[in-house]
C-alpha cells in the first residue's frame, strides 16, 4: 500500500510539473497579445517547453551515463531582450532515489561579440533530489556557453560547467564540453567530448568522455508543438576513479516535444 501511494505521488509530481511549465508558455503567450487582431509587433519574451522522453538517463553537461532507466525530462526556456532564464527538471521513470531525479534553476544573458561570437553566462542552483526537494549535494552552479556561429548551419561550441561552487565545495567540479553542431533541414546533427579536469576538485578526479547526436528535428504536429527523434552514443574513454565515475557506455534513444 505504501508503495502505490509512493508511485502515485510521482505520477502526480511528473503531471504537476508538465502542465506547470507548459501554463507558464501560454501566459508567456497571452501576455505577448494576438498578433492577428493588431498590428504585429515584436514579442518582449519568449517562452518554450522541450519534453523529452528517453530509455535512459544521461545529463548532457557533465557526459556520462547515471542510470540505465528510462527517464522523463522538461527543459522550460524564458527569454528576454536582455536576459532570460532555464529550468530543468528530470525524472527517473522505473527508480526515485537514483542521481537522475534533480532539478535546475539559472538565470542568464547572452553578450554577442560581432556577428557570430557569442557569451551566455547563467548560474543558479542545481537541486539533487533522489530523496527530498533539495538533498544533500544541492549548490550553486554556473555554466559559460560560447557558441561560434561558422555558417548558418554550423557552429561549434565550447561550454565551462562549474558544479557545487558554494555549499558543497568538497564536491567541487569542472566540466570542459566541446560540440560540433551541424542543422539543415530537419536534421540536426553533434558531436561532443568531455573533459572533467582536476583543476579545483577536492579529490583529483577526471575523466574524458565522448558522444553523438542525430536527430530528426522540428516536424509540425500543431502551430505550437514541434516533434523530434533521434539517436545518443556516449563513451565514457576514462576516468581515474571508476567508484565515482564508472565507464559507462551506451546508445539511446530519445523522443521529444517542443512547445512554444
Amino acid at each position: 500500500m505504501e508503495m502505490k501511494s509512493f508511485g502515485e505521488e510521482f505520477k502526480m509530481k511528473v503531471i504537476l510539473s508538465f502542465f506547470l511549465l507548459l501554463a507558464l508558455c501560454k501566459i508567456n503567450a497571452f501576455g505577448n497579445g494576438d498578433s492577428t487582431r493588431v498590428e504585429k509587433k515584436p514579442a518582449k519574451s519568449k517562452s518554450t517547453l522541450n519534453v523529452r522522453l528517453h530509455n535512459m538517463g544521461q545529463f548532457m553537461f557533465s557526459g556520462r551515463i547515471i542510470s540505465p532507466n528510462p527517464a522523463l525530462d522538461f527543459f522550460y526556456q524564458y527569454d528576454r531582450k536582455k536576459w532570460g532564464a532555464v529550468f530543468f527538471k528530470a525524472f527517473d521513470l522505473y527508480d526515485h532515489n537514483t542521481s537522475n531525479n534533480f532539478g535546475l534553476a539559472m538565470l542568464r544573458k547572452n553578450f554577442s561579440i560581432g556577428k557570430r561570437l557569442t557569451i551566455t553566462p547563467q548560474a543558479g542552483f542545481i537541486f539533487e533530489q533522489s530523496h527530498s526537494f533539495a538533498d544533500k549535494g544541492t549548490d550553486v552552479s554556473a555554466f559559460i556557453i560560447n557558441t561560434y556561429k561558422v555558417s548558418n548551419n554550423f557552429s561549434i561550441e565550447y561550454t565551462a560547467v562549474f558544479f557545487n561552487l558554494v555549499l558543497a565545495t568538497d564536491e567541487r567540479d569542472w566540466v570542459n564540453r566541446l560540440r560540433l553542431l551541424y542543422s539543415k533541414n530537419h536534421w540536426d546533427v553533434t558531436l561532443s567530448a568531455w573533459h572533467n579536469n582536476k583543476l579545483i576538485d577536492h579529490d583529483n578526479s577526471q575523466y574524458f568522455s565522448s558522444g553523438f547526436n542525430v536527430f530528426y528535428s522540428r516536424v509540425k504536429i500543431s502551430d505550437h508543438l514541434l516533434m523530434s527523434a533521434g539517436v545518443t552514443g556516449l563513451m565514457m574513454a576514462g576516468t581515474n576513479s571508476p567508484n565515482e565515475y564508472p565507464k559507462k557506455n551506451g546508445v539511446f534513444f530519445t523522443v521529444a516535444g517542443f512547445f512554444h
